[in-house]
């Protein structure tokens, strides 16, 4: 089954519409940039931005079709969740280059204190699910995205070397931030 995003640039599936089957940093690439007010999703989980390149407010939606007023005309970027939310799995490596001690997650950790980790993470393998990352304990502060199948080798490049100090995935229960 193919994962597919349609956005529409009225409420209720009406207007003007783009089918995406593959994340996008730029919706100014397709010529939606900000412009989509309701949506349908096929397959898997669709994360979108309020900002280019995955950055800014985000949240998820499932399998279905529905109206966004919380995002409506804010939407500029997107990625799908390859294989769903529902089992989570990330690997968290202490060096650049997936080196040095390394934990697996595959639930939330409000601190990474207890793993021996706070602020000492700079490469990850998002194996399953999708993730949010967080620079402060108790999931404050700067966040990440990441989801399935992302291999972040090097954490230096991003401002993120040893930045790391929770993680949580995101689920059904989980609400936009």
């Amino acid at each position: 089954m193919s994962n597919i995003l349609e956005l529409f640039s009225e409420p209720n599936l009406k207007g003007d519409s783009v089918k995406l089957k593959a994340d996008s940093g730029d919706l100014s690439s397709v010529g939606f940039l900000k412009r989509a007010q309701s949506l349908r999703v096929v397959g898997d989980p669709w994360i979108v931005f309020t900002g280019t390149q995955y950055r800014g407010e985000f949240t998820h939606y499932k399998e279905g079709s529905c109206n966004i007023p919380g995002f409506a005309n804010e939407i500029s970027s997107v990625r799908v969740v390859p294989g769903g939310i529902l089992t989570p799995k990330i690997t968290l490596y202490e060096h650049i280059n997936y080196g040095g001690r390394a934990v697996t997650l595959e639930k939330a950790a409000e601190s990474l204190k207890s793993y021996g980790f706070d602020d000492m993470i700079s490469s990850h393998k998002a194996e399953s699910g999708a993730w949010i990352l967080y620079d402060g304990e108790h999931y404050r502060g700067s966040r990440m995205v990441t989801v399935a199948g992302d291999r972040v080798p090097n954490y230096v490049p991003l401002g993120w070397n040893d930045r790391v100090s929770s993680v949580r995935p995101i689920t059904d229960t989980w609400d936009s931030i």
